[in-house]
């Protein structure tokens, strides 16, 4: 296509983008007031605080977090539209190799994401919650608002969410052969020691049982993406030794055919 057809092609697609995402904003607000989705946000934190309940600081604070987890929420609902288009308009320039690792990629990308915001909100939320309320509790009293708490929890879970997500690059890098399996395990003690890095300063608290918690997952995720990319090998070693030949450097000679004469040299 030309390159004014694809902008045209781009415009209609990020049109149709912005009005799912619209939508399903207009719907996640109205599933957070009717379905008391900010109590299950609140759960983790509500026996720490007196009466149970957040505060908001501003007349607008209440209405505008609301409006963020609704527009969050939009943003999923909209996530099979939002895929959907992308794929249409990325396909095209793609190679068949390509095209068939995208939408593995893309379904691998969002369970992961989801297994680590789980374990975040599951998991490491309330123990983090646990350490930094309770300390020094006999001299202070938990206040928090509502926009603040809400920030402390998604920032925690989007860490844990990305982090999930290292294991499927390193698989992607090694089925284009950026990464072999050789690397990864010869730079094993390497990948302990940042995964151990990276455990101690994103965990929202400073105790050991916090860092084990990233640390844990993280590395046998690191583990199984070895593991993946041993199996990526052997079967592209399977494909190079099934597959013929046909680079014309390697095709040899020409044949001779059996009935063609042989050539007289002429006389001097």
């Amino acid at each position: 296509m030309p390159f004014l057809d694809h902008l045209e092609e781009l415009r209609i697609r990020l049109l149709w983008s912005f009005g799912a995402v619209a939508l399903g904003a207009m719907l996640g607000v109205w599933l957070t007031i009717h379905f008391d989705i900010m109590q299950l946000l609140v759960a983790p934190v509500q026996k720490y605080l007196p009466g149970g309940k957040l505060i908001f600081t501003s007349p607008t604070e209440a209405f505008l977090v609301t409006f963020k987890v609704g527009l969050f929420l939009g943003v999923l609902l909209a996530l099979p539209v939002l895929f959907y288009h992308f794929w249409r308009f990325v396909a095209p320039g793609l190679l068949e190799k390509e095209q068939r690792i995208f939408v593995p990629a893309v379904l691998a990308s969002l369970i992961l994401f989801a297994a680590g915001v789980a374990l975040a909100f599951l998991v490491v939320i309330p123990l983090g919650l646990e350490f930094f309320l309770t300390f020094q509790s006999g001299a202070f009293q938990p206040f928090l608002s509502v926009g603040e708490y809400l920030s402390f929890t998604m920032r925690i879970a989007l860490v844990f969410g990305l982090v999930f997500e290292t294991p499927l690059v390193v698989i992607l890098l090694s089925y284009v052969g950026v990464l072999s399996p050789r690397t990864l395990v010869r730079f094993r003690r390497h990948a302990i020691v940042a995964i151990a890095i990276l455990s101690a300063v994103l965990t929202p608290s400073p105790d050991a049982l916090s860092m084990l918690l990233m640390f844990g997952p993280f590395y046998l995720l690191y583990e199984a993406s070895v593991q993946v990319s041993v199996l990526i090998e052997r079967r592209r070693a399977r494909v190079r030794i099934v597959e013929p030949r046909t680079d014309p450097a390697d095709a040899g000679p020409p044949l001779v055919m059996d009935d063609a004469e042989p050539a007289v040299p002429e006389r001097g």
